[in-house]
């Protein structure tokens, strides 16, 4: 292979379509956190802060685009040592801000870590998946994907920051993927994660309609498991023994399965009832009463479901062009909280309707597309996964933030990426759209 050192070459390393969809994101973001923060009394102090983060993620950007991206795969441990270093020290010296201990404040600006490790753990876990592509299909390179992301979602979940924790699973699903991994074994951590979720789900109904707790053995069983260490390890020796007994009944009906299938399907039971019992005893209060709200809206219109109604109304007020910035009667007025950050998008939809929602809602596809593009053309293995993990986390919290604004999925507290207020965000996507930039800078290398 020849290298390519052409003008035309040069020119086409920057990928002018990725650099338009995010300065676009920012923008248009900028404009509508002027717009919700206006009658605010700390206005000024945001305005301030958000042109300092603006500086700061500019900053970030032309880090990711400066450094060579390979220089995060050879300091690899470094980075993973830096980013359990840093969670363990938000846990130590953090600051308690609405019940999540998540922020480290420092003499001119305080930020949010978990922001900034969700790309460390890509870049971490992009290392090693690359490094193991030859034995992706083995059970020992699963576990040991998974050894790699449980430190970080377990510092997470210790904040407790249980959202974050949450989007890094479609994240680590996406990287396993494209790699090359077993569907069997992604389907095995799927199962996991569906039965935590369902054991959640069962716990949010019994508390819902405590007269079905009452009838039902099932939720009074899910509630002993949450109350007490014994009756999990009775479920969990029971999920073994069962598991036993089903091998055995396979040997004599001659049904020959490997061993394996077996114990692999009890380990991902018992570990999703560890998971789903660990989420019950740790779930904050309104953090269970925003996913009851989910499930039975009408329960608590005025409390855990005014956010979800006044965003719904916010965005059906806006019609197709929108009221118009500055004159949005929901977020002006402050009916919308949190209209700024995690209820940007209602904002927009409000002020700049449906078109302006429209031009969000592309302006995310062209970014997203342009990542998948620079993993297409991605010299190496490494730089592909680092944009296919993006790729994914960038999905993953566009959809989680526009669904709790459309009321289609539990409030999560996720800001919009690039558009909502907040410095650690904002900074932490400018550097992984740099770190796209770069890879995709590099593509002419071995041309």
């Amino acid at each position: 292979m020849m290298l390519r050192t052409d003008s035309a070459g040069m020119r086409g390393k920057v990928d002018w379509l990725l650099i338009f969809a995010a300065v676009g994101l920012v923008l248009i973001g900028s404009v509508m956190i002027l717009s919700a923060a206006s009658p605010l009394l700390r206005y000024p102090q945001i305005v301030q802060r958000h042109v300092m983060a603006l500086l700061l993620g500019g900053a970030a950007f032309l880090f990711g685009l400066g450094m060579h991206y390979q220089v995060f795969q050879d300091q690899s441990r470094v980075l993973y040592a830096l980013t359990l270093a840093i969670l363990v020290a938000v846990l130590v010296f953090g600051e308690t801000v609405r019940g999540h201990r998540s922020w480290i404040r420092l003499p001119l600006f305080a930020f949010q870590p978990s922001e900034v490790t969700r790309i460390c753990m890509i870049l971490v876990l992009a290392n090693y998946l690359d490094r193991r592509h030859k034995q992706i299909e083995r059970l020992g390179t699963l576990m040991g994907a998974i050894g790699v992301a449980v430190p970080i979602v377990t510092l997470l979940l210790l904040q407790p920051d249980f959202s974050s924790a949450a989007l890094l699973f479609p994240v680590i699903i996406a990287m396993l993927f494209c790699t090359g991994g077993s569907l069997g074994h992604i389907a095995s951590i799927t199962g996991c994660a569906g039965v935590a979720v369902a054991l959640t789900l069962l716990e949010s109904l019994s508390m819902l309609h405590p007269e079905w707790s009452q009838n039902s053995g099932t939720l009074q069983f899910v509630g002993l498991l949450s109350r007490s260490n014994g009756w999990l390890a009775v479920a969990a020796a029971a999920v073994c023994a069962l598991t036993y007994l089903a091998y055995r009944a396979s040997l004599a009906m001659r049904f020959r399965y490997p061993p394996l299938y077996y114990w692999v399907t009890a380990g991902v039971l018992v570990s999703g009832l560890c998971a789903g019992i660990f989420i019950n005893r740790n779930i904050k209060e309104y953090q269970r009463n925003r996913f009851l709200v989910f499930l039975a809206p009408e329960s608590d219109p005025q409390e855990a479901g005014y956010h979800v109604n006044q965003a719904l109304v916010a965005i059906g007020s806006g019609g197709v062009t929108g009221k118009g910035i500055f004159s949005g009667t929901q977020s002006q007025l402050g009916f919308l909280p949190e209209r700024h950050t995690d209820f940007i998008f209602a904002v927009i939809g409000e002020e700049m309707g449906f078109l302006g929602a429209a031009a969000v809602l592309g302006l995310y596809l062209l970014l997203m597309g342009r990542i998948v593009h620079a993993a297409r053309l991605s010299r190496d293995r490494y730089g592909f996964l680092v944009c296919t993990g993006l790729t994914a986390m960038f999905g993953a919290y566009f959809m989680v933030n526009v669904g709790m604004c459309l009321g289609v999925i539990p409030v999560a507290g996720i800001p919009l990426p690039l558009v909502s207020y907040g410095g650690s965000s904002l900074v932490a996507s400018l550097w992984a759209v740099g770190i796209v930039a770069n890879i995709y800078s590099k593509r002419y290398a071995f041309a």
